[in-house]
């Protein structure tokens, strides 16, 4: 027989037999996360990649909703930074970290500020002078405002000609992104709210950090930054 004559019968078994792909009604089939993925890395122009796409991470969700542990619904969250199932899972992170939360933390600098809201716009409702102060947790805030910051170390500004010293710990609010600095504003008892440009390597940008609602003995209710409340 002739060798192109075979070749030419043999293309259509090879087209349906060596290129087959796994179908949409294969994973409508068997219905689970792995069949939605498989159908979707096999055929990522596939007609049904969106109803896959959706219907993977569903079945995905499914699995993990009733889960007890924060690090799977963080998985999840970074598996689908967009999902439809989002806000359920930071909630369930929320309730995960304050089913553990600590009732009693350790203050862990000196003058640390209490202020109304968890942000240092907020106002100044008292001060825990001494480090290593015990208060009462009551709660917590995960930032996400990227223009808050402190100092990370003390620092000096110039402002009218006047020397202005400031501590580490203090709260600023990022202006503008210089590359290499920061231009800043900074509330100060004296001079008000001045300006200026400080080394990023003297602040600590506060964004995805945590704030935490205390009481102290005196009876002072009010939000300290992460940074300064070791748990208990």
């Amino acid at each position: 027989m002739n060798k192109y004559f075979l070749l030419i019968l043999l293309f259509p078994l090879f087209l349906l037999y060596g290129c087959n792909s796994y179908t949409w009604q294969e994973a409508q089939q068997e219905d689970t996360y792995e069949a939605y993925k498989t159908y979707v890395e096999e055929n990522p122009e596939g007609e049904f990649v969106e109803d896959a796409q959706q219907l993977l991470e569903l079945r995905y969700w499914e699995s993990i909703r009733d889960d007890s542990s924060a690090a799977v619904f963080q998985t999840y969250l970074n598996r689908f930074p967009n999902g439809q199932f989002q806000s359920e899972a930071e909630e369930k992170i929320d309730q995960i970290a304050r089913a553990n939360l600590a009732t009693e933390g350790r203050v862990t600098g000196s003058n640390v500020i209490i202020r109304s809201d968890h942000t240092t716009e907020s106002t100044s409702v008292g001060v825990v002078a001494r480090e290593g102060t015990i208060v009462e947790i009551l709660d917590f805030y995960n930032s996400g405002n990227s223009k808050e910051a402190i100092l990370s170390r003390d620092a000096t500004f110039v402002q009218n000609g006047q020397q202005i010293n400031l501590t580490t710990g203090k709260a600023v609010t990022i202006l503008s992104d210089q590359i290499d600095s920061v231009r800043v504003s900074v509330s100060t008892a004296e001079y008000g709210t001045i300006e200026a440009t400080i080394s990023k390597e003297n602040i600590e940008p506060m964004s995805g950090e945590r704030w935490y609602e205390i009481t102290t003995r005196d009876n002072i209710t009010g939000w300290i930054y992460g940074k300064f409340i070791e748990e208990l």
